[in-house]
């Protein structure tokens, strides 16, 4: 396999390096809207994503529903979409601040900040996520700025550390989250596996994490422990490789399920925060 190939390991490293951006900026994509997307910025949207497993696009016309998200991801060959629990029939979730039914009960769905993780860390392997897109319709009053980091920069950074973080993290029962359970009844069973993984027909790297601090178990050795601290110290160097980015209406990101986060906001009188969020199983093609 590719990553245990020392010497195309390390061509490979060289030009991620090299080629991974300095600026936030540097991934924003022009485009006209979510439907009727032309084959150039179609193009210039997968560079990034080659680049950097994502890209911002921001669209002249800002109209868009949920079925437009759905017109935009198919560009992108995304059509395995996740229908999780707070998602609606279409499989595309409402982020916004609400005190409704499921969704009232979880991060996403309140402004509350949101700490480091990847979408569906809670999935089984054959639900694996492997591409999110998260479009704004409104931004909040104050806050809610998003912060990216390429999964492949952050398994660089463990690698260059030590790579005994990189095989603790590869074990099967890495990372557990616990069974959900809801009025005495399991919404989903408990879920063990790896942080980093890979996938056997493409070799592409999958990453599942989260950094919350309750409802996850992490497997107990010094090697994992040690793997974690290395992770939760470059997540929070403001002079690393993360990037930061406050969506306006009429933006989004798409992405191979990249680690990110969110700070609290605040919404306005007539300001409501709304995303809309679409996971899927497959990844951006190329």
């Amino acid at each position: 396999m590719f990553w245990s190939n020392s010497g195309g390991y390390r061509e490979w490293r060289a030009a991620k390096l090299a080629n991974y951006p300095l600026r936030v900026d540097e991934l924003v994509v022009q485009i006209g809207g979510l439907t009727g997307l032309d084959g150039g910025s179609a193009a210039a949207i997968r560079s990034s994503c080659e680049r950097a497993n994502m890209a911002i696009y921001s669209c002249r016309d800002p109209a868009a529903d949920r079925i437009s998200v759905l017109e935009f991801a198919a560009h992108f060959g995304l059509h395995r979409i996740d229908h999780h629990l707070c998602a609606n029939d279409d499989g595309v979730a409402e982020l916004t601040v609400t005190s409704d039914g499921d969704r009232g009960d979880y991060v996403p769905y309140s402004d509350r900040s949101l700490s480091w993780h990847t979408d569906g860390y809670y999935n089984k392997e054959p639900s694996r996520v492997r591409a999110v897109i998260l479009h704004c319709v409104q931004d909040a009053a104050t806050g809610g700025r998003t912060a990216l980091l390429d999964p492949e920069i952050a398994y660089i950074r463990l690698r260059d550390a030590n790579p005994a973080y990189i095989a603790a993290l590869e074990h099967p029962a890495c990372m557990t989250i616990p069974a959900n359970i809801k009025c005495g009844r399991e919404v989903r069973p408990a879920v063990s596996g790896p942080v980093f993984s890979y996938d056997q027909t493409s070799e592409a790297l999958h990453m599942r994490y989260s950094a919350r601090k309750k409802n996850i178990r992490w497997r107990d050795d010094r090697a994992t422990a040690a793997a974690r601290a290395c992770l939760t110290e470059l997540l929070a160097d403001d002079t690393g490789p993360v990037l930061r980015y406050d969506l306006q209406p009429g933006q989004g990101i798409i992405s191979n399920n990249v680690l990110h986060s969110r700070t609290a906001f605040e919404d306005g009188p007539s300001r409501k925060r709304l995303l809309y969020r679409a996971r899927f199983f497959d990844r951006i093609n190329s």
